[in-house]
């Protein structure tokens, strides 16, 4: 299927083109008018901006962030349809990708024309950093206090430690980078609120408590499953299970329920021996089943139909065939015919 398939199953997915549409116009109508206004001294001072104030490296940063939106609307196509949620978010996404992308230009834009506009402000900046006091917001030098550097070249003299020089190296007092302090004060203010949701007011869950709710939820689905699962097992498809885990299930079904009857070791008591290789109705997984499943009134074998659902008398069942071969300590006298697998046999065995 088709990206465009996959659009069109979208509610009101007119809407996206549309969004597109006009913020290319904006873009469009802006950069023209822009253009038209622009007299010969605003073209002048552009051709005589130096290629090394970080223009190329911003300009090219710009391209990248292009480049990685074009990426993402090139993605392959989902290999699974009808997730139209997915679908949506998937186009949002790329949608505030390109946002940002048009934004990020703008920025770039406005900067340039506060260089070009007020290019004198170059040298009123440096003083202004001589001074201490604080740049404009988004201008270079506010972009190089926040980065850490905050001091030019030329200025770093008056930041210089006397004295501490080593081989031709200086060092210099630069202060923590903003932008690493609000990082470390940002992971204390996260710590405290974390306290207060988890260890004071006991709002959130610990992560064991989250570990307990999150296996009850599990364990409801796996039940779930299970009970759907048993519900299409019944004596044409029962299949033999052979994993252990699935025994000691039958077993404990079986110690629960039949030991009244069979004996806790399989000898027989009032029933009969499920040792060894006589059955009155039929031996392997099929026959089994279907005698639990049934039951026997005239002989006194109740129906457990209504009391086991179809895995757990696929458990008893498998259980039952176990005990074959085993030395029960009192067992019964043989009852029924011997009973052997056929050489093709129509019970296979399942390890679930």
């Amino acid at each position: 299927m088709k990206f465009r398939n996959y659009l069109q199953t979208i509610d009101g997915v007119a809407i996206y083109p549309l969004i597109g549409l006009l913020i290319f116009a904006a873009l469009f109508v802006g950069l023209v008018w822009y253009l038209v206004r622009m007299d010969k001294k605003t073209i002048q001072n552009i051709s005589n901006i130096p290629l090394e104030d970080g223009t190329i490296r911003r300009g090219l940063s710009t391209v990248l962030l292009l480049l990685i939106s074009a990426a993402a609307f090139a993605q392959e196509e989902p290999k699974k349809a009808g997730n139209q949620e997915l679908v949506n978010y998937l186009i949002i996404s790329l949608l505030g990708l390109v946002i940002i992308a048009i934004v990020v230009i703008l920025v770039q834009v406005l900067m340039l024309l506060r260089k070009i506009s007020t290019p004198q402000k170059a040298e009123a900046e440096s003083k202004e950093d001589l001074r201490g006091d604080s740049a404009p917001f988004l201008s270079d030098r506010w972009w190089q206090r926040w980065t850490g550097f905050g001091v030019q070249l030329q200025d770093e003299q008056r930041i210089l430690i006397q004295g501490h020089d080593y081989d031709g190296i200086h060092e210099l007092d630069n202060r923590m980078p903003p932008w690493l302090a609000f990082l470390f004060q940002g992971t204390i203010a996260f710590a405290l609120i974390y306290l207060l949701i988890y260890h004071v007011f006991d709002v959130g869950d610990l992560p064991m408590a989250e570990l307990a709710k999150e296996t009850q939820i599990v364990d409801a689905k796996k039940a779930a499953f299970l009970e759907k699962a048993s519900a299409k097992i019944n004596e044409n498809s029962v299949t033999l299970l052979a994993d252990a885990k699935a025994i000691e299930e039958g077993k404990a079904i079986f110690t629960a329920n039949c030991v009244a009857c069979h004996a806790a070791d399989g000898g027989g008591t009032v029933g009969p021996n499920l040792t060894d290789e006589y059955w009155l109705h039929g031996g392997g997984i099929k026959n089994i089943f279907k005698t639990l499943k049934y039951g026997v009134p005239e002989k006194g074998m109740i129906s457990w139909e209504k009391q086991l659902n179809p895995l757990k008398m696929q458990q008893v069942a498998s259980y039952v065939i176990s005990l074959k071969g085993t030395k029960p300590a009192v067992p019964k006298a043989p009852q029924g015919e011997i009973y052997k697998e056929a050489a093709v046999t129509d019970s296979t065995i399942a390890a679930k």
